[in-house]
């Protein structure tokens, strides 16, 4: 099997990647808060997760991938209570425009999908063994985690305990043993807030126990990867180890993998810069697979700019790799039918496929594996290209260069639709993106076959030279006229 290297973000290097297990792999990553929609930044880590579970299946890896969802925070309560609606049925709604906006841009569902409020007895439990362990203490109808006893805080971070305190916000609590303790649990004094009984009175689980306690409940208090975006590696994750090491033996998570922040036009996204844009705004303007190009076009690891000239760059690539492919197909389609015996040229497969694999297996480096992909469909295009009759060992390397782009589209989830079959797709997005007029297009189109059946060339050029103007290139083939987008 492929030798794997993961950044580890703890150890600040790349490693070697051996899993727990020998052909398994355990895969914890944090969720959202669903008190609204999803926005391009969950998208990213959502699409990143999602092509490195793939591309291990597709390794031959068993992954158990598990993701949370926290549905009860004081936005949720905030949000329901603006809403005039129960801070579930606003959560479980959320948890199903998350579902539909995901399942819109091809991300696959979790294996598992924990929520909170299923987990409180769990969250309770977890909570006791830190009390017993001397890292939890009670201080009114609150519960804190003693920072100070836990000996390794701040090894993912990379910051000692000061800096820590000054790097975010502490919430002020004169009864707080230290001030950066954190919440393991929220005493709840206003009766109309939701909350559990526990044994220090009602309330309900800090942010942070619930990714401790729910990842070691479905993965082992060992498990294999702990994933999530950047902005969470402090004070979060930092926060569910010390948990996880406080309350059980194990390793908790072995290595960490964090993903760079979405910028828009350069700038960080944000509510207050009115740059914000949710996965269901995106959907209806960019194609899903355009945009998870798009993704892996920029290193997982860093930051990555939204903006109208890399969105559009991307949908260009994805277009063209698709005509690339569903050129192949009808070349390769034309010489099968006169010589079923043609097979694909393996050593083209392998060699391409075997270069991609390499790629993605270093840190999973798509923009370096998107390169080979390129690479592959330049030489299917120069054998699509060459003037004249096709020998049979070019229809070999083009099924070989044909087969290799699908099997390095199946490591990454690209190429999940028939190519006729998305370049349609990929041309009413920009038709709907562009306001154009498709009647008017197909009827200067239906003028410009009959003038040329009436070798009436000048106004066929003048009839192609208009549609160019309007954004439309034509394709004749030899059943008929198409057009596309240019």
């Amino acid at each position: 099997m492929v030798a794997l290297k993961i950044y580890d973000t703890a150890a600040r290097s790349k490693v070697d990647f051996k899993p727990l297990v020998e052909g398994k792999i355990s895969i914890y990553v944090c969720g959202l808060t669903v008190y609204d929609l999803p926005h391009i930044g969950h998208a990213r880590t959502f699409v990143v997760f999602d092509v490195f579970r793939r591309f291990l299946k597709k390794l031959g890896f068993d992954v158990l991938f598990v993701r949370n969802h926290t549905d009860i925070d004081d936005k949720i309560i905030r949000r329901s209570r603006e809403e005039g609606t129960t801070p579930e049925e606003l959560a479980s709604r959320m948890i199903d425009a998350l579902h539909d906006d995901m399942a819109s841009i091809d991300v696959e569902q979790a294996d598992i999908e924990p929520r909170v409020t299923q987990h409180i007895p769990d969250i309770i439990a977890f909570i006791q063994k830190l009390f017993d362990n001397g890292y939890a203490y009670q201080a009114g109808g609150d519960v804190y985690f003693r920072v100070a006893a836990f000996k390794d805080y701040g090894k993912l971070s990379h910051r000692n305990l000061d800096e820590m305190i000054n790097g975010v916000r502490i919430e002020v609590n004169e009864a707080k043993e230290a001030a950066g303790d954190f919440a393991l649990w929220k005493g709840e004094l206003s009766e109309d807030k939701p909350g559990w009984d526990s044994p220090w009175g009602r309330g309900r689980p800090g942010w942070h126990i619930e990714c401790s306690c729910m990842s070691t409940k479905y993965l082992t208090p060992s498990f294999d990867i702990h994933g999530g975006g950047r902005d969470l590696i402090f004070p979060h994750h930092e926060n569910e180890i010390a948990q996880a090491k406080g309350a059980q033996e194990g390793d908790f998570a072995r290595h960490w993998m964090h993903v760079g922040m979405v910028e828009i036009n350069g700038e960080k996204m944000s509510h207050s810069l009115k740059n914000f844009w949710t996965v269901r705004d995106i959907s209806k303007q960019v194609h899903p697979e355009a945009l998870r190009y798009f993704f892996l076009t920029t290193h997982y690891r860093n930051n990555i700019n939204f903006s109208h000239d890399t969105i559009h760059e991307a949908t260009q690539r994805i277009t063209s790799l698709y005509r690339t492919l569903d050129a192949a197909d009808r070349l390769c389609a034309q010489s099968l039918a006169k010589d079923p015996s043609l097979t694909a040229d393996e050593n083209i497969v392998s060699e391409n496929v075997d270069a991609f694999v390499e790629a993605m297996a270093d840190d999973l480096n798509t923009p370096k594996a998107l390169a080979i992909m390129a690479q592959c469909a330049r030489m299917a295009n120069d054998i699509i290209d060459a003037r004249g009759k096709k020998k049979p060992e070019q229809i070999r390397a083009l099924l070989g260069y044909r087969k290799a782009l699908q099997n390095m589209g199946d490591y990454c989830g690209l190429f999940t639709r028939a190519p006729e079959k998305a370049l349609l797709e990929l041309r009413d997005y920009a038709v709907k993106r562009l306001n154009l007029d498709v009647s008017q297009i197909e009827k200067l189109i239906a003028e410009r076959t009959q003038a040329r059946a009436d070798k009436n060339w000048a106004v066929s050029d003048e009839i192609r030279d208009k549609l160019a103007e309007m954004g439309v290139q034509i394709l004749d083939r030899p059943e008929g006229t198409t057009w596309q987008v240019s």
